[in-house]
């Protein structure tokens, strides 16, 4: 279960940013319990966060930062093998960052144990990283790391350290060292980054997610079950999947036309439908195994209600009975709209802004942390759409035809 992040120095990312899923006192009920005590107080955090901006105002380096870290976590023991291993991806639109370090830290729960696990890192080397455990509430250093020299305050972390640190080169991380052989403290952790983060873009991973899905539907009956049930749901008028070939991985989805049911081979179907199958496969994942997913353009997968509807899953108690996460960024506006009764299908405790500033740096906030706050039955699309919260382009009407116009002239 993801806490919270913080990152500078990673792509637009210049200062540091930081996003929770951390519940406030805005939260809407679908916040869920956690192991954590923080000043005393138990510790909720929502299934889902939403972050919305205007182009390039850096809602997907939010999301892409973290699967740098999760890159360096999961490669840094092998970097060694690559000719120009592209360690970190700084700030560029300012020399200085060139050369200074980027950090990232992250606040997790495993099996009810929370964990702070963070580092720096130049182009060249680790420079700092630390491990912190809270195994009974209260906080072990397990490691603490200042370049090469690797210390282990305290009694948290046991076994073999001392021969770890020393197989551990100055550009490799120990976590990724520890998981690599086996420490039982450092695994958990390391498990966290692997099995968790799964990006999922408009595009770029299409072809992996629609595979993934055939073989889940391919091989178990359960999940082709599922899929055709949420299928069904979208309203694309499927009422089966028919797998043609399990060698060649080839389907068909059933169509009912009147009374009869006519199947359609899987490339003939519509990018909409495509898209929508090829989501379903990840989120079916995260449900069972209780991961945080990561989605750019939420919107560009389904359409606005099944975009709405892939929210309230993630916030059921009874769809997500687990501890499934998922942030993601949008541009649609009606996720912000009042339903009847006064309530959203975004709320205010989990809506979050990217805006750009001069400079090309990034800055992340939460509606949350607006004042005056905004009220519980406030229509939070017209003040979006309005600006009244930022992260909306600056853009007068009709500069851009008039900038076509000059452009032509």
């Amino acid at each position: 279960m993801l806490l919270s992040f913080r990152a500078a120095n990673v792509l637009s990312l210049r200062d540091e940013q930081r996003l929770s899923f951390v519940a406030t006192e805005l939260d809407d009920g679908s916040a869920r319990p956690t192991s954590v005590r923080e000043n005393g107080k138990p510790v909720s955090v929502v299934p889902v966060v939403g972050i919305y901006g205007a182009n390039a105002s850096g809602k997907t380096n939010v999301l892409a930062a973290l699967r740098l870290m999760r890159d360096a976590v999961l490669q840094s023991v092998s970097w060694i093998s690559q000719p120009s291993p592209a360690r970190r991806t700084p700030f560029a639109l300012h020399p200085k960052y060139i050369d200074e370090p980027s950090f990232y830290e992250i606040d997790i729960v495993v099996d009810d144990v929370r964990y702070t696990y963070g580092f720096e890192i130049d182009d060249n080397r680790v420079l700092g990283e630390w491990l912190h455990a809270y195994p009974k509430g209260r906080r072990q250093v397990w490691f603490d790391r200042d370049g090469d020299d690797i210390q282990f305050p305290g009694e948290g972390l046991r076994g073999e350290k001392l021969e770890l640190a020393r197989r551990t080169r100055p550009d490799a991380l120990f976590l990724t060292v520890g998981a690599e052989w086996n420490h039982e403290q450092l695994l958990p952790v390391h498990a966290w980054f692997r099995d968790n983060l799964w990006l999922i873009s408009p595009e770029d991973d299409r072809p992996q997610r629609l595979a993934h899905t055939k073989q889940k539907v391919i091989r178990d009956a359960v999940a082709k079950e599922r899929v055709t049930r949420l299928l069904a749901v979208a309203d694309l008028g499927i009422v089966d999947i028919q797998i043609t070939s399990v060698a060649d991985e080839e389907i068909r989805l059933v169509h009912r036309a009147d009374d009869r049911r006519v199947p359609i081979d899987f490339a003939a179907e519509s990018m909409g439908t495509q898209a929508w199958f090829a989501l379903l496969g990840p989120l079916l994942d995260a449900f069972d195994r209780g991961t945080t997913v990561l989605v750019d353009e939420l919107d560009a997968s389904s359409h606005p209600t099944m975009a709405a509807e892939v929210i309230r899953m993630f916030e059921s108690a009874d769809a997500n009975p687990g501890t499934a996460q998922m942030l993601f960024t949008t541009h649609d506006a009606t996720l912000l709209r009042t339903l009847a009764g006064g309530g959203h299908v975004l709320g205010r405790d989990v809506v979050w802004f990217t805006e750009k500033g001069a400079d090309g740096a990034t800055g992340l906030y939460p509606l949350a942390s607006l004042r005056p706050l905004p009220r519980k039955d406030e229509n939070l699309e017209r003040g979006y759409l309005l600006g009244r919260y930022g992260g909306t382009p600056r853009v007068v009407p009709g500069e851009l035809a008039r900038a076509v116009e000059e452009a032509l002239a």
